[in-house]
């Protein structure tokens, strides 16, 4: 399953951030990361991974609990949504 994480970290926490994200410590956790965008604007960032359970989600965040708050949402291609939301309004 897709997931997007929106992960907000204070201002004086930035260089612990860039640190541990050039570190590679989410390797061996069990999720694919799909993309990864830094919000230059703000103290943000986007990642889109794959998970297979609530087991490795949880340990794709836990990581960085320290440091701020992640925001996880569950997330489908729009093609497909649309295809089943199509099969939905037919019942």
């Amino acid at each position: 399953m897709l997931f997007m994480a929106i992960f907000n970290y204070s201002p004086e926490d930035r260089n612990l951030v860039i640190e541990r994200g050039m570190g590679g410590t989410d390797k061996d956790i069990g999720v694919k990361v799909k993309g990864e965008w830094f919000d230059i604007s703000g103290h943000r960032v986007f990642r889109l991974f794959e998970a297979d359970d609530e087991i490795h989600l949880a340990a794709s965040i836990y990581g960085w609990t320290d440091l701020g708050v992640a925001e996880i949402i569950p997330v489908m291609d729009t093609d497909k949504a649309l295809k089943l939301l199509k099969r939905t309004l037919k019942k």
